[in-house]
């Protein structure tokens, strides 16, 4: 009997380790809140090209609409900026890193919230800065 208790304990504790909170290392700016940030690495090289050590950061991020109006967010006005200061653009697909991520496109309230799972390519297996959104 302990041994199944043991069992479902060790079991519990490996399902809460895939989604690991965000990292420090990963922060959000204005009316971004990074919830949870993994680090997926991937080989985005097509046919005849050489592999490369490519990494998508995934993010989870909660966007509040505080703008004077309500509009539609859009993925792609997701950007991560680095310590280095490079940028890389949000993404919601192109690699199966991207496998089950589904984003609301109706429109965001003025004052609501939504959380986001926006990607980010890029060549730093470590990544660290801010994410924030462009209008």
């Amino acid at each position: 009997m302990w041994k199944r208790a043991f069992l479902a304990l060790v079991l519990a504790l490996a399902a809460g380790t895939c989604q690991a909170p965000a990292a420090a290392s990963i922060a959000g700016a204005g009316s971004v809140n990074v919830l949870a940030v993994r680090f997926v690495p991937v080989a985005d090289a097509g046919p005849g090209l050489a592999a490369g050590g490519r990494t998508v950061v995934l993010a989870r991020v909660e966007f509040t609409n505080d703008t004077p109006h309500d509009f539609t967010p859009e993925v792609s006005r997701f950007f991560l900026t680095s310590a280095q200061g490079e940028r890389y653009q949000g993404t919601e697909g192109g690699s199966s890193a991207f496998a089950g991520v589904s984003n609301s496109h109706r429109t965001l309230k003025q004052g609501d919230k939504r959380i986001y799972t926006v990607g980010f390519r890029s060549a730093d297996p470590v990544v660290a800065g801010t994410i924030s959104y462009e209008p």
